[in-house]
């Protein structure tokens, strides 16, 4: 079992030359991420998975990265390679296992503990050579955990960043759906913004007939497309998701959602303090990040018909909103915020939306 217990208060610590600085009462932001700014243009560089020539759509949690550090410094955002030599920013998304060159300011971001930054990539994580590490938060206790062990000093300030986004954007579309169903892009026959299952999970089959909605989180690569999809998303009453920001996000607007298990048929709370084993490590992470040490799920055997109705019921039954402030993570935001906390909303002007790299 992992102590996750700490005394540490909000502290920002850079692995090379031993910096460790405690943070003021209010963000300023961060001396090296200024001159980065200026370097930049004034656009915040930001290393996130992007649409590509590949997979030509936006991966909606991904993309919500941009979107938050763009509301939150009132700046352009300028997108930068995982391998790139320059300052940047990280936050979204389990890519700090990625970075495997420049200096990373993380900030919300996961670690995959069996992934390394360079070949070979199943060697597990560890401080890639040259990387200079500067930790201001990680979406969790796990993703703190594997920095520990790897060497690389990470303070105890915890969160996912796309909690942020009700403040940015407020839509109130008619719930149509009495129950969505968030696919993870794994499970999809295709990548796009329609949800195609593989032909091969059952457990799919016939939920359009039940009046289920499956949702994708790929989206067209622009603001609007962005819109849409979170437009979807909160047309349903209630979700299961195997996507992490699927229902993170559903989480955040307070729309009653559950974890969708592989295991044994049925309602469950999972014991996220049990390990990787019993819960992905993603979303035990973020979840255990936000103070929970159980996650409500229902398990849907991927060989088996699912029956939707009881799916409905669990969700009602078991779903509690989660109590995060995320005051901690918004002030370890390592640029300087053009937003107060105390701000009940976030207004990112539609041109700097728009002008986003998607």
């Amino acid at each position: 079992m992992m102590d996750w217990s700490s005394g540490e208060t909000v502290m920002e610590h850079r692995m090379f030359g031993g910096i460790a600085q405690a943070a003021g009462p209010l963000n300023m932001g961060h001396p090296l991420m200024d001159d980065e700014l200026e370097l930049a243009g004034g656009a915040v560089p930001l290393s996130w998975v992007r649409s590509s020539a590949a997979t030509p759509f936006g991966n909606f949690g991904d993309a919500a990265s941009a979107v938050v550090v763009a509301a939150m410094s009132g700046r352009p955002v300028t997108h930068r390679a995982f391998n790139s030599k320059q300052r940047r920013v990280v936050a979204i998304g389990t890519i700090g296992q990625g970075q495997s060159a420049g200096a990373v300011h993380v900030w919300g971001s996961g670690f995959d503990p069996k992934r390394a930054p360079v070949e070979p990539r199943d060697a597990g994580f560890f401080a890639a050579p040259g990387v200079e590490y500067t930790i201001h938060a990680t979406r969790g206790p796990y993703s703190r955990a594997v920095l520990l062990r790897a060497g690389i000093p990470a303070p105890a300030v915890y969160g996912d960043p796309a909690w942020f986004l009700p403040r940015i954007l407020q839509p109130r579309p008619q719930q149509r759906h009495e129950l969505g169903v968030i696919l993870h892009i794994s499970e999809l026959l295709a990548p796009g913004s329609e949800a195609r299952p593989l032909p091969h999970l059952v457990r799919y089959r016939d939920g359009e007939a039940e009046g289920v909605h499956f949702i994708s989180t790929y989206h067209p690569p622009t603001w609007q497309g962005f819109q849409d999809k979170l437009t979807e998303l909160l047309s349903c009453k209630r979700i299961i998701s195997r996507s992490l920001h699927g229902m993170l996000l559903a989480d955040a607007y307070g729309i009653p959602c559950v974890y969708m298990a592989d295991g044994d048929r049925g309602m469950q709370r999972l014991d996220i303090e049990a390990g990787y084993g019993t819960v992905d490590h993603r979303f035990a992470d973020a979840y255990r990040g936000f103070g929970r040490s159980r996650l409500a799920a229902f398990g849907l055997p991927k060989d088996q018909s699912s029956p939707w109705d009881e799916v409905i019921a669990a969700v009602d039954r078991m779903w509690e909103p989660i109590s995060f402030s995320g005051e901690a993570l918004f002030g370890a935001f390592p640029v300087r915020p053009a937003v107060s906390f105390q701000d009940a909303e976030w207004p990112l002007p539609a041109e700097t939306a728009e002008a986003l790299p998607w």
